[in-house]
């Protein structure tokens, strides 16, 4: 990670010096990470809450803003982890102003749903980046709920993730977050890095028997497109939408 953070600052400050002030553009870093909870109110979980986002986030973002990887993981790592230079910690510090999140929630412990729908996770780690990492610029990137292929083109659970998380990112916005952008992911069905085509994530299903692989909308890309044309998002409205037999005939590509 050492080499990743010095690699990336060293291409920011060619940036800065080379091309910032003719694009008036920025670079920004990605991080992926999960929303965590402590299991119980006691200080041992609440550490140990703390110890997974250091791990996570904070070995990231801890060099960025103060030079230097969090003290938790240099208890627990020691001396297998690598050091910054006086020089090189100075170096990293306040490079990179914009933040990239690939966000997922983890495990449900009580239902052990591999993706539950708890969108309190996105709004506190937009939280966590205001209250530790000084409210740094954020875009989330790729945040989505996992389904099994194949599954339905009426694919409510994923509308109502989309509904949850979105509340989410606008709830942490009330509350002074500095986030700048959501996008879902994904728009397709697409191979995914840790499962292939096991699972999906997508607003439109890709017919991998059809030659032509075929596109179908979900469920859940008819809800988006009505939300970003500011249309009624309710989940009540996502009742009615469920009825739209232009997309039941479709259903039998699943059984």
């Amino acid at each position: 990670m050492g080499n990743y953070i010095g690699k990336d600052v060293h291409d920011f400050v060619d940036y800065k010096l080379i091309l910032q002030d003719k694009q008036h553009g920025f670079i920004g870093i990605s991080i992926y990470t999960i929303g965590t909870f402590p299991a119980t109110n006691t200080e041992k979980d609440r550490v140990a809450t703390q110890r997974v986002h250091d791990f996570f986030v904070g070995w990231i973002m801890e060099p960025l803003l103060h030079g230097d990887y969090p003290i938790s993981m240099k208890r627990i790592i020691g001396k297998r982890i690598p050091t910054f230079t006086n020089h090189e910690s100075e170096q990293v510090k306040g490079q990179i102003t914009h933040h990239f999140l690939v966000l997922t929630d983890g495990p449900d412990l009580v239902t052990n749903e591999e993706y539950p729908i708890t969108p309190w996770g996105l709004r506190d780690e937009l939280d966590k980046f205001k209250l530790l990492y000084g409210n740094p610029t954020v875009f989330i990137y790729e945040n989505g709920q996992r389904t099994a292929s194949n599954l339905s083109l009426q694919d409510v659970s994923r509308v109502k993730y989309l509904h949850g998380y979105i509340g989410g990112v606008l709830d942490a916005l009330r509350n002074g977050s500095n986030v700048k952008g959501y996008f879902a992911w994904s728009f397709i069905d697409v191979l995914e890095l840790l499962d292939g085509y096991k699972s999906s994530f997508g607003l439109y299903y890709v017919d991998r028997n059809d030659p032509e692989l075929k596109r179908y909308p979900k469920l859940s890309a008819k809800w988006y497109n009505r939300f970003l044309r500011a249309r009624s998002t309710s989940i009540v409205g996502t009742i009615e939408l469920e009825k739209d037999q232009s997309l039941v005939f479709i259903d039998h590509l699943f059984e």
